[in-house]
């Protein structure tokens, strides 16, 4: 028995290897006539390409999901994984810009990311990708894609652990079952590493707003469009609020929680 379960691992492991070598020579062609008919076409389909990742400690099919603006399930079946789990070190295909419809656009005064989400029901994350961008920072002239206006999945946003974190208020905070955080997050126990990602499921909001300040030090002040609201934020970090008073930020929150500011 246990000499027929180890054939039937080789074999699938030399199919796995035969799939993702044919893959890799077809991405090569793909990822080349994509990158001519940006250049060329002011209005065209983006060709499917797939991205090399190396995973990394805290990863998670639902995180590597919701940076490359794809889902689980396109992850699994790129690679042929038949379970969620993954582990440090391993190799993923993480597809992208696959069938998006993309247009060029010259950006306007005024234009930021935010706004040109907003505008095309996309993501700040996504439109940074698309264009390889380091930062949020446009300018005025600058060429961009632009996704075609597409219904967008509300799967969730990342959550950086900080000091005094525990899985519990995290949960609690966002108004997600601790359970369903965990399984989530593929977490096996509630211990929790400061500077960890955890991907909070569910929809968030997203708004550009003012910083006002810390109202104490659970909760902060912001100002949009004349008016104010305010969010919880984890203890001991209301101060770098205060700090950073009267900046302009991309509010992403929750459960009237903040997730992140940048």
């Amino acid at each position: 028995m246990d000499t027929i379960q180890k054939s039937r691992r080789e074999r699938i492991s030399i199919e796995k290897k035969k799939a993702l070598k044919q893959r890799n020579k077809k991405l090569t062609v793909a990822t080349t006539i994509g990158a001519m008919s940006a250049l060329l076409l002011t209005n065209g389909a983006a060709r499917a390409c797939s991205a090399e990742y190396t995973v990394m400690k805290h990863d998670t099919l639902y995180s590597l999901a919701k940076k490359y603006d794809v889902t689980v399930d396109q992850i699994k079946e790129k690679n042929l994984l038949t379970s969620d789990k993954i582990y440090t070190g391993q190799t993923l295909l993480v597809p992208h810009l696959e069938k998006h419809d993309v247009n060029q656009y010259s950006v306007q005064r005024g234009d930021t990311l935010y706004s040109l989400a907003k505008r095309y029901n996309t993501s700040i994350a996504y439109l940074k990708q698309l264009n390889k961008l380091n930062s949020d920072q446009i300018k005025l002239g600058q060429t961009l894609l632009i996704p075609v206006e597409q219904n967008k999945s509300n799967m969730g946003e990342l959550y950086t652990v900080v000091p005094g974190d525990t899985l519990w208020g995290v949960a609690h905070r966002f108004g997600v079952k601790q359970e369903f955080l965990a399984k989530s997050n593929n977490l096996k126990m509630d211990m929790l590493l400061i500077g960890q990602n955890l991907f909070i499921p569910g929809k968030a909001e997203v708004t550009e707003a003012e910083i006002i300040g810390a109202s104490d030090k659970f909760t902060v002040e912001f100002k949009e469009s004349g008016k104010t609201f305010t969010l919880k934020v984890p203890y001991g970090t209301s101060s770098y609020y205060q700090d950073n008073s009267g900046r302009i930020v991309t509010v992403i929150h929750k459960n009237g929680a903040v997730i992140s500011a940048n």
